[in-house]
């Protein structure tokens, strides 16, 4: 599987309109008439939510905060080589294969899985192009900027097994986190010295929490204080 096969939904997250908004956790439709299951199965209660909500409040002295705000920020992304005709390939793959929609009853041709693997490419070079027009401190809170994945690991592709076990060890995580933002008006909560200042940032990831790379801000910045909390997304 090419590491740039990612389905048109995979970046579908919940957009909250204020700062209290989350995403909720989907449920059942109400019985209607009769239709295709769904591509995906629902998670079972015991499941963890795909998306969990964060907020990540740093403050310390003045001068540590202005170097903190300025390495944290970037694009927000991991450059994952694009290999567009791969993900043609990819998707006419699993739509003619054994399991896909052409094997079924009323199933796609040939041509129209080609078709459907044609659009599959443009989506996805599409959505490179929108990716890379980001700007270089776009995300204020860029995990790639602050844990850089080395470029060997970056090289084996997103889909990888040892790209995603070193994501998962150096970040807790397989992707970049989403809607990065500051929260304005949030403070630490407490009195804090005079030369010190707090921010908080907010963010979403999926099926992870970013505990390594807390632990590793905590040693790359030991005049600041971190306090990662997870929000509620009920």
């Amino acid at each position: 599987m090419s590491e740039n096969l990612r389905l048109p939904w995979a970046d579908l997250f919940p957009t909250p309109v204020g700062e209290e908004d989350a995403p909720a956790p989907p449920t059942r439709s109400a019985p209607g008439r009769r239709g295709r299951r769904p591509l995906s199965a629902w998670p079972s209660p015991s499941e963890p939510p795909p998306w969990q909500s964060w907020r990540l409040l740093v403050y310390g002295p003045d001068a540590a905060m202005d170097g903190f705000v300025v390495q944290a920020a970037g694009p927000g992304l991991i450059p994952w080589p694009f290999d567009a005709e791969r993900v043609e390939e990819d998707v006419f793959a699993l739509a003619i294969g054994p399991h896909g929609p052409a094997r079924g009853r009323r199933g796609l041709s040939v041509e129209g899985c080609r078709i459907l693997a044609r659009q599959f490419r443009a989506a996805a070079e599409v959505r490179h192009a929108r990716l890379t027009m980001r700007g270089t401190d776009s995300c204020p809170l860029d995990f790639h900027r602050l844990v850089p994945v080395p470029e060997r690991i970056i090289a084996l592709g997103a889909t990888h097994p040892d790209a995603r076990a070193w994501l998962r060890a150096n970040w807790g995580l397989v992707e970049s986190p989403v809607q990065v933002r500051i929260l304005p008006g949030l403070k630490a909560g407490r009195r804090l010295p005079r030369g010190h200042r707090a921010i908080v940032y907010g963010f979403f990831t999926r099926n992870g929490a970013p505990d390594p790379v807390i632990r590793r801000l905590e040693e790359h910045y030991p005049t600041l204080v971190f306090r990662l909390t997870e929000r509620s997304l009920a």
